[in-house]
């Protein structure tokens, strides 16, 4: 595999949540150029990620590109099974493969995911062979561009652990599946998110719209 090309940005698909702000702000502090890119696929929490997103990207200096996929899910979900929080059919495979494409328009050397360890039970999708196939195929088409989840090997807890130092502003991140003014509390994102951060033993700042049970 060629090297990243010299002073080229990271492509990184942002979507307000925990890991995607977390790699942001991590790369970031490291000085890595970046274009952070998120994506609407229909999904019932599109505007709250979408604030999460433009605020974070203000923030760490990268505007961010927001891709509407939301026909794509129209024609690839029935009706009858539509659930608002269920992710686009094979989303990852489809994002990744616009990302290319954007990746050699703004001469990005990687594009960035941000899964995490947890993720890999998701499917096939979520998983490091994945990731590695991807980077393989995109190389082919965009020399010298990579596909990578740094945070692969990592729990949720742990990515919140290694990045709270950095003073990233967790309160203003996105985890919550529904569209409402505060973050449930309930759903199985913001179980998790309450879980990781008791776990890495960092407050969590999350204004809840319901109390743990």
């Amino acid at each position: 595999m060629e090297p990243v090309r010299p002073e080229s940005p990271d492509l990184l698909l942002l979507s307000g949540g925990i890991e995607s702000s977390a790699l942001l702000a991590q790369r970031h502090a490291a000085g890595q150029s970046l274009r952070a890119v998120w994506v609407d696929y229909g999904q019932r929490n599109a505007a709250r990620e979408w604030t999460a997103v433009e605020h974070l990207s203000a923030v760490y200096g990268c505007a961010a590109i927001a891709l509407d996929l939301q026909s794509l899910r129209t024609a690839f979900t029935r009706r009858n099974d539509w659930v608002g929080h269920v992710p686009l059919p094979q989303r990852n495979l489809l994002v990744l493969a616009l990302a290319v494409n954007l990746a050699e328009h703004h001469r990005a050397g990687r594009i960035l995911l941000a899964l995490n360890r947890e993720d890999q039970g998701h499917g096939p999708g979520s998983q490091p062979g994945f990731v590695q196939q991807v980077s393989t195929l995109a190389a082919t088409l965009v020399s010298g561009l990579r596909v990578e989840a740094p945070l692969i090997g990592q729990s949720k807890a742990e990515v919140i652990a290694a990045t709270d130092p950095l003073g990233i502003d967790w309160g203003r991140t996105w985890s919550c599946l529904l569209a409402q003014s505060r973050q449930c509390g309930r759903c199985p994102q913001c179980r998790a998110r309450r879980t990781a951060f008791a776990a890495a033993g960092i407050p969590d700042p999350t204004d809840y719209r319901e109390a743990p049970q």
